[in-house]
């Protein structure tokens, strides 16, 4: 499949991680960064108004040891899917971790742009002591113009109040010194290399809603997870969310559940279910039935043994 352009917007997260030792979990739980990775070919409008993404695919990593193989795993999805990927455009979006901007070194034509969100929120922040300089800071963002944010910055510095304030703002110019073209909008860098820009091409910055929905499955109302459990959900949300999961599912082995160890866990799970409806959702209350241990003529004797399962005879 051949593509104009592929837009990647990526993005991190924190999910709590399971402690089995008593003495592990008084230490307080664990987090570990699950890094995530959205690739798409644009937007499209919705029925009914709005916009949303065109063709989106997902690729996860659930644990830190994984950050050197996740751009491996996002190119060879993008080679799986798309053809010539080295001699079109690709757009990375993110914030200025240093693991998105290497993205970059994964494709033959392959542009960074610090996301807009996150460097007018990084500005506002550095400049908050300073509204006129910021607003000044903003409007050269607005213009494309690095060489003009860094003198504005510049200025900053000259008038801080203090050495954290001082050293805040230097950080923020040293930071945008070293990659000033990810400060202008892709679509003028693209315009720049004499790339026709479509009308269709937005401003980028979904990574935030996505990020959103892989949360809240995986990090809030205080979950924790294993390695394999946390790498299982996010390779199952990752389907459903691109619309596959129904085919991936439907193309399971059935033979697979037909072992004895799979019965045996099927049934023990189907008693487990069973006690927990009728305790837990009809509210059923655990009691004992007095007939059967008092009656006339054996009727205790025949309910113990309805209760118990066992056969009845009838000699």
């Amino acid at each position: 499949m051949k593509v104009e352009i592929i837009f990647i917007e990526a993005d991190g997260f924190w999910t709590g991680v399971q402690r089995r030792s008593m003495e592990a979990r008084k230490k307080g739980r664990k987090k570990r960064e699950t890094k995530m990775v959205v690739v798409h070919e644009g937007w499209e409008k919705r029925q009914g108004g709005g916009y949303r993404l065109k063709n989106t695919m997902y690729v996860t990593s659930d644990t830190l040891e994984a950050e050197e193989g996740i751009w491996d795993r996002v190119r060879l999805r993008i080679a799986e899917k798309y053809r010539d990927i080295d001699n079109i455009p690709v757009i990375i979006n993110g914030d200025f971790a240093a693991w998105i901007r290497e993205g970059t070194e994964y494709f033959g034509n392959a542009i960074y742009q610090y996301d807009r969100f996150h460097l007018k929120r990084d500005i506002r922040s550095t400049l908050r002591n300073q509204k006129e300089l910021c607003k000044q800071a903003l409007a050269q963002v607005e213009s494309h113009n690095p060489d003009g944010l860094l003198q504005v910055l510049d200025k900053g510095m000259a008038a801080a109040e203090s050495e954290k304030e001082y050293a805040e703002i230097a950080a923020l110019k040293a930071r945008l010194q070293a990659r000033k073209e990810c400060v202008i909008d892709y679509r003028e860098t693209l315009r720049l290399r004499g790339v026709k820009v479509s009308e269709s091409w937005r401003g980028m910055g979904a990574a935030e809603s996505n990020v959103d929905r892989f949360k809240l499955r995986t990090a809030k109302r205080g979950r924790a997870w294993s390695k394999v459990g946390l790498g299982a959900i996010l390779n199952m949300l990752g389907m459903l969310y691109e619309g596959v999961l129904k085919d991936a599912l439907g193309g399971l082995d059935g033979s697979m559940f037909e072992t004895k160890e799979a019965e045996k866990l099927i049934e023990a799970n189907t008693r487990q279910i069973a006690k927990t409806v009728g305790r837990g959702v009809l509210n059923v209350r655990k009691a004992s039935l007095p007939a059967t241990h008092r009656g006339t003529q054996g009727f205790s004797q025949l309910f113990r043994k309805i209760l118990n399962e066992q056969p009845l005879s009838l000699n």
